[in-house]
């Protein structure tokens, strides 16, 4: 795929980290910028920055998630392009010890439904809708409608502790 101002995106989690260099770099290239997030602020400034649109979004949310593509078509038309950063880390060992009392604890498991809820539920939304898009698309020159990039962090490769 050809990287210009053809082309429409969005990015998730594109208001900090990898999502922000991701739009960054997209928007670099003349590509219009969809940012999908949760911190208004810092998506405002930088949809500002890069000549994007923000659009503040739940990926745990159906209707959240809707709305956002909803928003961002309206701005950019369809996306070809969806890169997948949203994303948070559980700092938590699996088993831990209670610094005070030296009581052994299990993983907090809210927490670990709510990351699963994040990163791969989310995930999974977004692409899911944007794949919708695509799919009813015209299909560009060289016949592709879209491209969907699923990110990950290396923690998946190199694990942590606990």
């Amino acid at each position: 795929m050809k990287l210009d101002a053809s082309i429409s995106a969005v990015v998730t989690g594109g208001a900090s980290g990898l999502g922000e260099g991701t739009a960054r770099a997209l928007a670099a290239k003349g590509v219009k910028v969809a940012l999908f997030d949760l911190n208004e602020e810092a998506g405002e400034t930088i949809a500002a920055e890069i000549g994007g649109v923000f659009c503040k979004v739940d990926v745990t949310s159906d209707d959240d998630v809707a709305a956002a593509f909803e928003k961002a078509r309206a701005a950019h038309g369809q996306e070809r392009l969806t890169v997948n950063c949203a994303g948070i880390a559980t700092g938590q060992k699996t088993v831990s010890r209670n610094r005070d009392t030296g009581e052994l604890r299990a993983h907090d498991m809210a927490a670990f439904e709510r990351t699963v809820r994040i990163n791969l539920f989310g995930t999974f939304r977004v692409l899911s809708q944007s794949a919708l898009g695509m799919v009813a698309a015209e299909p560009m020159a060289d016949g592709e409608r879209g491209l969907i990039v699923n990110t990950a962090s290396v923690a998946a490769q190199d694990g942590q502790i606990g």
